[in-house]
Parts: structure tokens; sequence; C-alpha cells
């Protein structure tokens, strides 16, 4: 009987081993929060795993580009490691309410953020409540979110920065290689493409991201953030809405440090050619002249206005949507992709950065399941991924372009209805408990 046992030890022994060495290393193509996040997941659930990380960024910069929402994101790295969800809190300015008002100061919805979390069952057992009563949402400057969660790295994650991703292809034997700008190659039993609409990870056989354009207008946004915060609400996000779809989202938001920023964007349907994110200029007195010149047009009030006055760092892009519904996997290829270049999703229901980080978090545990031998190989759980977490991101999609068309391209009557409407029945309440519960 003793010896049955130890042969039935053995075995499973010998089948773990035999999992564990269907991934013994991992790479990650992009250094933002899809990659960092699954970096860390992987790093606390498979110690074993080595993970390699390539980002062509020659640093972790701070001060660059502006500020992100996050609540089912917040949840789903405190599950992850509760001192990465206690630094993400610390850094985090607390967001209570949302109130949108139009340019004379109509109000058109007012929404208590912090009581919809609570009042919500299935938000505190998702973790949107913490075990202080305290809600996890969050408004946070991206540079900071990436230093935090770079700073939660463990020592079997290498982070390769300044290395230039050219594409990811079959390596032979089986995994994937990631083909460098030097020349090299680097092979992996798995590769996890995190870089974005336009990244070397999208691969030449998946569809293109495309500017959102409804009813065949696209989308202008202009982002400005001023180091020298001076609102008064630094608990609220306030919405603007002007004459001719031209609206302000202004927020505070928690950065490196513990500094603090305001953030002003302007939205607008675009009557010219769409700038590209200039994440890498600085300050731009172009783009902050002209969301003046459009807050000003559209009658904003005058602090909306000296906010933007304010901005020090600007910068200028297009909506951009990426149909989510074409594989995430290329076939003949360990490779997958996460966050923005798998279903990059209009900012209008702020839920990009929170879905790519569920994303990791969804990627890690189907990982994990691979080695304990509950899924039969990479691909298995590379699909039963992608199958998790499709359904959840095309439903914020849609619901983001639809949001994106009625604030700005519906005629203003309907606009202000809608907004009515969906706040006294509701639904704008729902929408937001929907984006904010995590999925994973």
């Amino acid at each position: 009987m003793h010896r049955i046992r130890q042969m039935r030890l053995l075995a499973a022994a010998a089948l773990l081993i035999q999992q564990t060495a269907t991934l013994q290393t991992v790479g990650i193509v992009g250094a933002g929060p899809a990659g960092l996040t699954l970096a860390v997941a992987l790093n606390r659930a498979l110690p074993d795993v080595a993970v390699t990380v390539f980002d062509r960024s020659d640093s972790c910069r701070p001060a660059l580009g502006g500020g992100v929402q996050l609540n089912s994101g917040a949840a789903v790295l405190a599950r992850l490691d509760p001192a990465l969800g206690a630094a993400v809190a610390k850094l985090g300015q607390p967001v209570r309410r949302v109130r949108s008002r139009t340019a004379g100061g109509d109000a058109l919805l007012d929404l208590d953020l912090a009581a919809a979390i609570r009042g919500n069952a299935r938000a505190r057992e998702r973790g949107l409540v913490d075990a202080d009563g305290g809600v996890r949402a969050y408004t946070i400057m991206r540079d900071a979110l990436q230093a935090t969660l770079r700073d939660a790295l463990g020592s079997q994650t290498k982070l390769e920065l300044g290395a230039a991703v050219k594409g990811i292809r079959a390596a032979a034997g089986g995994g994937s290689e990631v083909a460098l700008a030097d020349g090299t190659a680097r092979r992996f039993d798995l590769v996890a493409g995190c870089d974005g609409v336009r990244g070397a990870a999208r691969g030449i056989n998946r569809p293109a991201a495309e500017p959102l354009a409804v009813l065949g207008r696209r989308v202008r946004i202009r982002w400005g953030v001023s180091s020298a915060p001076s609102r008064a609400a630094r608990d609220e996000l306030h919405q603007w809405f002007g004459p001719d779809g031209v609206y302000c989202l202004a927020g505070s938001y928690g950065g490196v440090g513990g500094r603090a920023f305001d953030q002003c964007v302007v939205v607008s349907p675009a009557r010219g050619a769409v700038g590209a994110a200039a994440w890498d200029d600085g300050a731009s007195a172009a783009t902050r002249d002209a969301m003046v010149a459009q807050l000003r047009a559209a009658a904003m009030p005058a602090d909306v206005v000296a906010l933007a006055e304010s901005c020090d760092r600007c910068f200028e892009l297009g909506a951009e949507y990426v149909n989510p519904l074409p594989a995430w996997r290329a076939g003949g290829e360990a490779s997958v992709l996460l966050g923005d270049a798998a279903h990059a999703m209009p900012p209008f229901l702020g839920q990009g950065t929170n879905q790519a980080i569920q994303d990791a978090a969804c990627l890690a545990d189907k990982l994990v399941a691979l080695v304990e031998g509950d899924l039969a190989d990479v691909d298995a759980a590379l699909a039963a991924y992608e199958s998790d977490r499709k359904a959840a991101v095309a439903r914020l999609g849609f619901n983001s372009v639809v949001l994106g068309a009625v604030e700005t391209l519906a005629p203003e009557g309907f606009r202000d209805a809608f907004f009515r409407t969906t706040a006294a029945l509701g639904v704008a309440k729902m929408v937001f408990l929907d984006g904010a519960t995590p999925k994973v």
C-alpha cells in the first residue's frame, strides 16, 4: 500500500514537471499596464517561470502621457498582491462623484460613484470595497501606475528597455520568437503582445486599428496636464458639454512621488486630420492654444478655461477602436494579444487600462491552470483566456462607441435628454457598475 502511494506521488510529480517544462519562459512585448501586470501576476503565481519584458522606450519615464481612471483594475491588482493594491491606493486620487453639466450650468447627471459601489453586492464581492470600507475607484497618472507596477516586479523578471521589437514569429520546435530591431531573435515558450494598437505584436495577419468613425465622422481628443493643481473638488470628475459636439472632462490625478496633477480633456468631432499622440514632445503650445480656443468658443466656465491655460503638457490623438472579435492568437505561434493590441476602445467609459489589467490577470490564471495540469497545452490556455475575455471587452467597447457618439456627434437636445433620462432611470449607474466591476 505504501509503495502504491509512493508511485502515485511520483506520477503526480512527473506530471507537474512535464507541464512546467512547457512553460519555462514567457516574453512580454510592451511595458505598459497590461505587460507589467502580467509579469507581476506570473511572478506571484509561477515563480519558477522566467519572464522578459521588452519595451522600445529607453526608460520608464515620468512626465509622460496623461491620467487614467482605475476601478476594476485597482481591485484586480489588490487581489494579485495586497501590497501592490495598497501602493496604488496611496498614489491614486479617490473618485467619489461624477457631475455632467451643459456649458451654461444645467445639470445632466450627478452620480455618486462611492455610494453606487458600496450599494452593489457584486461590486463588493469582486473587491471594489476594501476591508476598511474604502472604495477602490481612483484617478492616477499613467506614469505613476507604470512605476508602481515596475517596482513590484520580482527577480525572475528581466526588464529590457530600449529594445525595439519588429515582430513575433513561430519558433522551430515550438514556442515563439521575438524578433528585435538589432537583428537578433529571442525564443520563448509563450509571447504576450501588449504594445498597443500600432505595436509590432499585432503582426501582418491581424486587422489594423482604425480611427473611430461614427456616422462618417471622426473624433479628436486633446489632453492637457497641469502640474500646478488648482481644482477645489478633487474627488469629483466634471464633464462640461457645449455646442457642436465639444465637451470637456476635468479631473484631478495622483502622480509619482505623491504629487497631484489636474487634467483637462477636450473632445470634439474632427474636421481635419487627427494627430497621433505626441508622447515625446512634452508641452505643446499649439495643442494647448487649440484647447483654450475650443473651450472659449463653446462658452465653457471660466475655471475650465483657466485649467486648460495652466496645462504644461499637452498632446492630441484620435479615438481608436480595434474590433475585438478576430482571433487574438496567430496560427502556428505560441503568442497572444492583450489590452489595446487586442481590443482598443475609445476612452468614453474610462475602461481601457482597467480591461488591460484584467486581461493580464485572466491570462495568468490560465497559465497557472496549464502548469497544474488542468489545461492540455499552451494553445488550450490561450484559447480559454480569449474565450473568457472576448465577450466582456466586446460589450464594453460597443458601449463606449455608443456613448462617444452621443457625447460628440448627437444633436444637443438629444444628448441632453439622453443624459437626464439615463440618470433618472438608473441606467447611467448600471453602465458604470458594469465597467467598474471586475470580470475576472
